[in-house]
């Protein structure tokens, strides 16, 4: 089952935003863990400029937030994650990838890339920093499992430009999360999870996969029926954190993506249910920017079969 549910009694425009409790963290760490981080280093080999880009003043940025990153992972699985300081020489030690990287903090050159690009290849979440201005806008990422877009598409936007063309019903829903983000206080995180449903269980569906997908789409979408659908279909659900740094005011946004099969989430009649109020409810507008529309009623179908 997946471990974020963001389905109530029906849909929410709110953007459901909580403050962290003591006792989450900040980055996640799950079974697939492994697979994940060398998929992601994989994808980074191949097309490096395309997952990752930073503006040259966000150095000192980067270091924060390889701070903050390493520190909540050894905290939070100290069997696995071990850090050590001794004043500005700093050594990571990654039992999982087999990792064991000294280096000085602060200075670039003592790791194999940029600071936020190997900190990026710890963590199953992509990592995207947001400026310190009235804009927040785009400054540096490495953004490897995007859902629709990508840093080509998004580099040096403001917050509100980078969710365009959404549609224009969540407008008031954006400018309350503008207000949030200028009101968001140091260190002090704050989640929201997002979801959606996808004919694949691939992480990686940036911008450059949309013609293939969109073919897909319109080659499998006939076969769907309420029998097929529970084994072709799968939740999509992105876990959104977003962290003032102490230092620089910049806000570090992370994206956790999790995927399970329609069927096995629908194993849980309760679920099912939840599902399928959330789509009823859910306007024409937003099922077509969600790309829900083409198998809708075979979904609502078989959600209503399995509420039973």
């Amino acid at each position: 089952m997946l471990k974020y549910f963001p389905f109530g009694k029906q849909f929410d425009l709110k953007m459901g935003t909580s403050f962290f409790k003591p006792d989450d963290d900040l980055i996640e760490i799950d079974d697939r863990y492994t697979k994940e981080i060398a998929l992601k280093r994989e994808i980074l080999t191949k097309d490096h400029s395309y997952y990752y880009r930073s503006s040259p003043q966000t150095e000192a940025w980067q270091w924060e937030v390889v701070d903050l990153v390493l520190g909540d992972m050894a905290r939070s699985n100290p069997l696995v994650f071990n850090l050590t300081k001794d004043g500005d020489n700093w050594n990571w030690k990654n039992d999982l990838t087999g990792d064991n990287v000294g280096f000085t903090f602060g200075d670039p050159s003592t790791l194999p890339c940029e600071p936020l690009d190997w900190v990026g290849r710890q963590v199953q979440e992509d990592l995207v920093i947001l400026s310190n201005d009235a804009n927040a806008s785009l400054v540096a990422g490495q953004l490897c499992f995007a859902n629709g877009f990508s840093l080509d598409d998004k580099f040096g936007q403001p917050f509100l430009t980078i969710h365009a063309p959404a549609p224009r019903m969540i407008g008031p829903t954006m400018d309350a999360a503008q207000k949030l983000m200028d009101r968001l206080p140091p260190l002090r995180p704050i989640w929201r999870a997002s979801w959606n449903f996808k004919i694949c269980d691939e992480l990686d569906l940036t911008s450059r996969h949309n013609a293939r997908y969109k073919k897909e789409m319109d080659a499998i979408t006939p076969t769907l029926t309420t029998d097929n659908i529970g084994q072709k279909l799968f939740i999509r659900i992105e876990r959104q954190t977003l962290t003032r740094l102490p230092v620089s005011n910049c806000i570090l946004f992370g994206i956790h993506t999790y995927i399970n099969l329609l069927a096995n989430e629908c194993a849980d009649k309760e679920r099912a249910d939840s599902m399928l109020k959330v789509l009823k409810s859910t306007p024409r507008e937003m099922l077509d920017y969600k790309a829900i529309s083409p198998f809708e009623n075979a979904l609502l179908t078989y959600l209503a079969k399995h509420t039973s």
